[in-house]
Formats: structure tokens, C-alpha cells, sequence
């Protein structure tokens, strides 16, 4: 495997993060931070408040009333979730163009958001608290694919050309052709992002939770759960058809039986529906 520092250096300018999202994450470290602080900083930037605000009122939260203030979102989920949304849509915005690498983004991005719908209802049933966490780190688990159809298009090519020659999964055939692959790009960026080491260990097992730290493993085996669930009801596409093999240790782990995991496809399938909520600007 190739240093991944010196492969993401190789692909040149990548998106910094915004001040705001930035603040937001030193903001939620102090324990001093109130609610009024963080809508401060949000409302610095009217066109992220009003996105935050459409996907608070979506059907994934179902909250039986409007909320029309970042300062009533901040206090009904929490600072680390507004973080979030702010997040996810900074990186749907900035990582969606993919250069002629034939890698189609829009797909991507409403496969990545079945997998966090999936990942949010999975995680809702564990004894852990994870719901806050599943759905960022889901949406972002496949981070490193957008990068390498920005930044690598040749690379990304001979992927999917392998991909569609020996119908493998994407990561399968990443191992055949390149000397780096998505995972380790995408945590690499996060890495560089500060963004809390939850986040970045998450994307770097996904695609094996085993691997993961035991405080991690939980987190990445919803993970790795709720993408095979939305590969196999046909949300989006992460660069392949197929669905890889469930292990047993992630089944036990996510605390699920056969007519759970039914429930939540079903209502996850409701609420991608409304998928476009995240495209809006």
C-alpha cells in the first residue's frame, strides 16, 4: 500500500473545510458552547441555515411540528448533529463533479444517502447511542470514491473497468489495480479535516469493522450493515451492482433479526423519496 498522505498530496487542491463547519467543531469540544453560539456562527452563512433547516424538516427526523430556527434545530438534536448536517452538505456540494472518470456522482450520492438513512434506523435500535454518528458517517463512508473521480479519473477508469470485466465489488477490484483504495483516501481527507477520529476510523474499516477499534467496531458494523442493505433495495450505486457478503459478526453486533431488518428497509425506502432534500441549494 502507497502512503496515503503522498497519494492524497499527488491529487492536488482539495476543498478546505469552511470556517463555519470548522467553528462548529472547535465550538462543540467546549463545554461552555450554548445554542445561541452555534446560531451565531450558522447564520453567517444564510444558504447553509436554510438547507440545515429543510433536512431537520424532512421525514428521516418526523418531527410533529415545523422547526423554523438553527437555535430550536440545535436543541432538539444536539450540537453534534447540526455539525453534521452542516458537514454532509458542504461535502455534497463540493465533491460532485467527476471529470469524465465515468463514475456517475449523482448515483453515488443517493446510494451514500440510502446508506445513512439505513445506518440511522440501525443504530437507533442499539443499546449504544450511535444515531447522532451513524448517519454522518455513513453518508460519508464512501468519501474517497468522489475523491478519486476528481482527482484520479484514469484511476477511478481502470477500477470500474475491472469492476465490469471480473464482476467484483469496487473495493475487490481496487486491490487489483491500484496501490492505494477509497477507504484509506477518504479517512486520510477527514484526517486532514480534523474531523473527530469517530468519523475518520469509520471510513477506513467500513469495508471490514473487524479492523476497527473496539470503540469503533459498533459504529462501523452499522456501517458496513446498512450499505449492503441499500445496495440490495437499489439505493443509488457505489460503482458496482453487486452486494457483498454479510458477515455473522455484523449481523450479531448491529442487534438485528430478519423482520428488523425488513421494518427498516421499508421505511428507509419512504424517506429516500425525498432524496432530492439533499441536492437542493
Amino acid at each position: 500500500m502507497a502512503d496515503i498522505r503522498e497519494v492524497l498530496d499527488n491529487f492536488g487542491d482539495m476543498p478546505i473545510l469552511p470556517d463555519v463547519v470548522a467553528k462548529l467543531t472547535q465550538l462543540i469540544a467546549s463545554p461552555r458552547t450554548t445554542a445561541s453560539d452555534i446560531n451565531e456562527i450558522l447564520s453567517r452563512d444564510p444558504s447553509l441555515t436554510a438547507r440545515i433547516l429543510r433536512l431537520v424538516n424532512s421525514s428521516y427526523y418526523g418531527f410533529s411540528r415545523r422547526i423554523t430556527t438553527i437555535t430550536n434545530a440545535v436543541v432538539i438534536l444536539g450540537f453534534n448533529q447540526v455539525r453534521n448536517l452542516a458537514l454532509s452538505a458542504f461535502i455534497m456540494d463540493n465533491f460532485s463533479v467527476s471529470k469524465a472518470s465515468g463514475f456517475d456522482m449523482k448515483a453515488f450520492w443517493r446510494h451514500s444517502i440510502g446508506t445513512a438513512l439505513v445506518a440511522g434506523h440501525i443504530a437507533k435500535g442499539l443499546r449504544v447511542k450511535l444515531e447522532e454518528d451513524a448517519f454522518v458517517c455513513a453518508l460519508l463512508h464512501d468519501l474517497g470514491k468522489s475523491v478519486m473521480a476528481m482527482k484520479a479519473p484514469e484511476d477511478m477508469r481502470a477500477v470500474l473497468a475491472v469492476v465490469e470485466a471480473e464482476r467484483i465489488v469496487f473495493h475487490e477490484a481496487e486491490k487489483k489495480t491500484l496501490d492505494y483504495d477509497h477507504a484509506t483516501i477518504g479517512a486520510a481527507l477527514m484526517e486532514r479535516w480534523n474531523l473527530p477520529e469517530l468519523m475518520v476510523e469509520v471510513a477506513r474499516c467500513h469495508h471490514d469493522p473487524e479492523s476497527a477499534s473496539e470503540e469503533t467496531r459498533p459504529l462501523a458494523s452499522v456501517v458496513n450493515f446498512a450499505d449492503i442493505i441499500a445496495r440490495s433495495t437499489l439505493m443509488g450505486s457505489a460503482g458496482d451492482p453487486f452486494i457483498p457478503r454479510l458477515s455473522p459478526e455484523v449481523f450479531e453486533r448491529t442487534g438485528l433479526n430478519w423482520p428488523g431488518v425488513e421494518a427498516i428497509m421499508r421505511r428507509s425506502a419512504l424517506e429516500y423519496r425525498e432524496s432530492d432534500l439533499f441536492f437542493a441549494t
